[in-house]
């Protein structure tokens, strides 16, 4: 993973409903429903829901993904993490006390996501 700052936030408290393209690194704290794609790292934090479908380099859930997640590199859902619905990534983390409810594929050679311009 690429370390640096957030390069967008969705609040607690904040709902957005649409797509969500982006580079860097974004994370939602509020409420998002639509399609989230990226070519980089997706943070759904404690608070955060994610209902769509979600396309990124990495994923890291605290809060809820509720549909599909594809990951070209990874897919990580925390001891707090929830997600209902479809995972494919080469390689996913879960941690004790995580929820899965969901279909999951450790696949290798996932294409890239590429972010577009809106």
């Amino acid at each position: 993973m690429k370390e640096h700052g957030l390069s967008g936030l969705l609040g607690a408290g904040t709902t957005w409903n649409g797509d969500l393209v982006f580079d860097g690194r974004v994370r939602i704290d509020g409420r998002f429903e639509g399609r989230i794609t990226s070519s980089d790292f997706l943070e759904v934090g404690p608070t955060g829901e994610v209902r769509g479908q979600v396309e990124a380099t990495q994923v890291l859930v605290a809060g809820l993904i509720e549909g599909g997640v594809v990951a070209r590199e990874r897919v990580t859902v925390l001891e707090c993490g929830r997600v209902r619905g479809r995972i494919e990534a080469p390689w996913v983390d879960v941690r004790p006390g995580a929820q899965i409810d969901a279909w999951v594929a450790a696949v290798r050679d996932l294409p890239a996501p590429e972010a577009q311009t809106p």
